[in-house]
């Protein structure tokens, strides 16, 4: 009992001690657990995925509306807005959102569109969703999966089944998403034919693609005709195809086509000569064969026949008069050889379809001239031919050749013709082209070292081409034994111009030995060098003066009514000054007392100095002649005669009058 009353005792002044009695500290109640802090709640996030119909899905396809949801919460779980929501996929090859990033609403929500990535597209992936709140990073993420979808392709349908050859029709199949059309979705469609093009494309390298519309409809257009120009018939099969599905396919008939045009093409070449005139004798006459869709027709037959034939013109081979017939190719085309024949002038080709003759075209500008170029034809004109180049390099003058057959005619553009100087630097050869209609070509001739001696220097120029001849039985064709021929030696260059060919002259050798006379310029023939052949080297040569910068002034008469003088090259004293040249008179009285004031009246006679041709005899003198007309003067009067040349130097001749 005692002790009872002692531990009672004890117990009370514990109690009275934690009561903090007597004014004390209060102190700990060893007796109670010790006091606990509370700390504020963390946000959470959730996600998750929504069909249209509200209710949410872990596996997404394509042909329906998807709807990511994050939900956003604070530590005491009450909704948080405002607050930006990072989206994102662990698989972006198979899905897709748009946009990837919202705000949550006062509901804590933030929602954004989830889709599949394609119309093929399946397997599985993460969504995830990261926000931060007052400074609390949280997230939340979503394992789902991509369904493969339900697309399928309606059967193909075409505007029309059965087509003309090289028709076209219209071609539609309609891409279904669980058995209705894909509106929303966009589907690629690929077609290919067996035969033929899809909107203008050939599908043998893998077909051509087309994307549905707003209603799901992919609609292209079947042409009958391949991209080379073929036409297709018989049975057609279109295919419609679009990836992991079946493909859908229809067939169309297309009648066979039939040929019922037929066109020029070309003649190669347009121009051809004479047979046996060492010429092009020979051309290629391209007609087209076509269908009524415009297309090429191949394995027609086609005949040839000839409508206008000037003489002798063959088809098929040369002397061949009859009609012919050739199949055209793959491409539609098909071709006759031409022959020339004896009588230049037009010539027309008529090609008919042999099921057909009614059908025909003809040959345009087709023709046979007459010939390579003609000796009698050969003409070398000189621009210049005095001009100031002994003291002057590089003074100019052009050389035209022109040039036609034995009838006159333009011979073909670019016959080549070749040049030759004895000094000087000429062009070394030029091609012939027609200038309204008239065969010629030009070169630059200029003066340079060497300067032949008398400065007279030969030009040769020439090329292949034919005798002249008497056409004694007048079939426009050289005969041997019937026809007399113009014949003519070897072309030499007459350097010397003295009518005959001497050692270290330029020399076109032709190896002929019959007897004939030689000739020099204009058109030199070395003598005894002759053949029975109508073939020769054309040619013609010319002669450029090299003349001089310093005149030579040569009085023939001097009186006070007028002066006469002759103008030469002073290095050169039988050459003329150069082309150009002017040459004026000025008068200076010098007897103030006689009541006469000497003045020159008018302009110096032959000037400028013109021009000079400076023939075929080298020995000419080809000085130019001149005269001035004085009034009003007398004995002792000064008369200075200027002298000026291209190049500007100025020599002055002072006359004092007797």
């Amino acid at each position: 009992m005692r002790q009872i009353k002692y531990l009672l005792a004890v117990f009370l002044t514990g109690l009275l001690v934690a009561c903090g009695g007597g004014g004390g500290n209060p102190g700990t109640n060893p007796f109670l657990p010790p006091p606990t802090s509370t700390s504020p709640a963390t946000p959470t996030a959730a996600v998750a995925i929504y069909n249209s119909a509200g209710t949410s899905v872990t596996s997404i396809s394509v042909g329906s509306a998807y709807t990511a949801k994050a939900t956003i919460l604070d530590g005491s779980g009450k909704p948080v807005s405002g607050v930006l929501v990072t989206f994102s996929l662990s698989g972006a090859s198979i899905a897709v959102l748009s946009p990837s990033t919202a705000l949550t609403d006062s509901n804590g929500v933030a929602q954004v569109a989830i889709s599949p990535a394609s119309i093929s597209s399946i397997g599985a992936a993460t969504l995830a969703a990261n926000a931060t709140v007052s400074g609390t990073a949280v997230s939340a993420s979503l394992d789902f999966a991509v369904q493969a979808s339900s697309l399928t392709l309606s059967p193909v349908t075409v505007g029309s089944t059965s087509l003309p050859s090289g028709g076209n029709t219209q071609v539609q199949v309609t891409a279904l998403i669980g058995g209705v059309p894909s509106t929303a979705v966009p589907v690629n469609v690929n077609f290919t034919v067996s035969c033929g093009r899809i909107n203008g494309k050939d599908t043998s390298g893998g077909g051509v693609s087309v994307t549905t519309d707003g209603s799901g409809i992919a609609t292209a257009t079947y042409d009958a005709a391949t991209s080379s120009g073929g036409l297709c018939s018989g049975s057609v099969t279109i295919v419609a195809a679009s990836a992991g599905i079946s493909p859908q396919s229809t067939a169309v008939n297309v009648a066979a086509p039939s040929a019922n045009a037929i066109v020029f093409v070309s003649a190669t070449p347009a121009q051809i000569y004479l047979a046996n005139t060492g010429n092009v004798e020979q051309s290629i006459v391209k007609f087209r064969v076509l269908s009524s869709a415009g297309t090429a027709m191949p394995n027609v037959p086609v005949r040839f026949t000839i409508v206008v034939n000037p003489g002798g013109v063959g088809i098929g081979s040369a002397g061949s008069y009859g009609a012919k017939t050739e199949t055209t190719l793959q491409n539609g085309e098909v071709s006759v050889s031409v022959f020339s024949g004896t009588i230049p002038g037009p010539v027309k080709i008529r090609a008919e379809l042999q099921s057909s003759p009614g059908v025909f075209a003809e040959s345009q500008n087709l023709t046979v001239a007459s010939g390579p170029p003609s000796q009698k034809y050969m003409s070398l004109a000189v621009e210049t031919f005095n001009i100031e180049g002994w003291n002057i390099d590089g003074t100019s003058t052009q050389l035209t050749v022109r040039i036609a057959d034995r009838q006159g005619n333009a011979v073909a553009d670019g016959t080549v013709v070749n040049f030759t100087a004895e000094g000087g630097q000429v062009a070394r050869s030029c091609a012939t082209a027609m200038i309204n209609g008239i065969s010629q070509c030009v070169v630059t001739f200029q003066s340079q070292n060497p300067r032949p001696t008398g400065g007279r220097g030969s030009i040769l120029a020439y090329l292949e081409g034919t005798k002249d001849y008497v056409d004694a039985n007048g079939n426009n064709q050289y005969d041997a034994g019937i026809d007399t021929l113009i014949n003519q030696g070897d072309a030499y260059r007459d350097d010397n111009e003295n009518g005959q060919y001497d050692a270290g002259e330029f020399l076109i050798p032709r190896f002929g030995s019959q007897s004939c006379a030689g000739t020099g310029e204009p058109f030199p023939s070395r003598v005894n060098t002759c053949d029975s052949t109508l073939a020769t080297t054309v040619r013609q040569q010319a002669v450029i003066l090299f003349t001089s910068s310093n005149p030579l002034m040569t009085p023939i008469s001097i009186g006070t009514s007028g002066i006469s003088f002759k103008l030469s090259s002073l290095d050169n004293p039988l050459l003329p000054l150069p082309s150009g040249t002017s040459v004026t008179a000025e008068a200076l009285d010098t007897d103030s007392t006689d009541g006469l004031n000497c003045s020159v009246a008018g302009s110096v006679l032959g000037s400028p100095i013109p021009n000079v041709n400076p023939g075929t005899n080298a020995s000419a003198n080809l000085s130019t002649s001149h005269a001035v007309a004085l009034k009003d003067c007398s004995s002792g009067d000064l008369i200075k005669i200027n002298v000026r040349v291209p190049s500007g130097l100025t020599t002055t001749f002072p006359i004092s009058l007797p």
